[in-house]
């Protein structure tokens, strides 16, 4: 049975974002840009760690579109604002705090801020209408499911490799615009969550604490490519429903306490390996 990962297109290839259009040349700075340059200068001061000196080495300039790792875009209503941050493996530190970074720059359509210091939760982000894709992974984050952060219309979530905990909200699933969906790597407990109706399409929750039963309700993610359930908690079986899908990657491996004889169409994916049972009791 091979190993079973999310797809490096999807890992690699999804966050290439551009904001939300060609950004024009040569506009001046108006206040929305000097109102985010404030915001940024102020984090800079917070940071205490920059071991690559991309942000202590341009932020001093006068020209918030040129600090390292900003994306400057016209929105959607006319004006040139910060429409991008991409702060991935800078390694900066320490103990640095979203409030008063993410939820002021009311603009953001990404943030890309992966394998840094960041540690608290994510603040309230429902003023940023355009916040379409977060990737917080491998930092330090932790407190209960920031549940706030679907008031953004997000398409894309990543919050891998942190230390959040308690149980995964009711609704997580029923998100119209979420796609992607990495959670895997944190303390989640409690059982998944049902789903109504919904559009991911990647999912990963392996390696937290999650126990009881795999939804059959997952199925009624109809576009679903990807779910990772490893590393958990779980009982029961493999629901039929969810096998019925055209997956292409089912991982319920280390899950010890599944058990029971597969149905057909679920050993109809394990033969094709799409479906992993390793360190489980399944029985096909």
């Amino acid at each position: 049975m091979p190993s079973f990962t999310l797809s490096s297109a999807v890992l690699l290839g999804w966050i290439s974002s551009t904001a939300y259009a060609a950004p024009p040349v040569g506009l001046p700075q108006g206040d929305n840009l000097l109102r985010d340059r404030a915001t940024l200068q102020a984090f800079a001061k917070t940071i205490t760690s920059d071991p690559d000196g991309n942000i202590t080495k341009t932020y001093g300039g006068p020209n918030v579109c040129d600090f390292a790792g900003v994306t400057c875009d016209t929105t959607p209503d006319g004006y040139e604002a910060v429409a991008g941050i991409d702060y991935n493996q800078y390694h900066i530190g320490s103990n640095l705090r979203l409030t008063g970074l993410l939820d002021k720059l009311v603009d953001l359509s990404f943030l890309h801020a992966n394998t840094n210091d960041f540690v608290g939760t994510i603040p309230d982000v429902s003023n940023l209408q355009y916040l379409s894709e977060i990737d917080l992974s491998n930092n330090r984050l932790n407190g209960l499911f920031p549940k706030k952060i679907f008031a953004a219309p997000l398409t894309f979530l990543d919050l891998r490799f942190n230390s959040f905990s308690g149980p995964l909200p009711k609704d997580l699933f029923n998100d119209k615009d979420m796609d992607v969906l990495f959670l895997n790597d944190n303390k989640f407990t409690g059982p998944i969550p049902e789903t109504t109706t919904a559009n991911v399409t990647y999912v990963t929750l392996a390696n937290n604490l999650l126990t009881g039963s795999i939804p059959a309700s997952l199925a009624n993610n109809v576009g679903l490519k990807e779910i990772l359930l490893s590393g958990n908690l779980l009982t029961g079986n493999v629901p039929e429903a969810l096998c019925a899908l055209p997956l292409d990657v089912l991982d319920v491996s280390g899950n010890p306490q599944l058990s029971g004889a597969l149905g057909p169409k679920c050993k109809a994916l394990l033969k094709k390996e799409v479906l992993n049972i390793t360190d489980t009791a399944l029985t096909a």
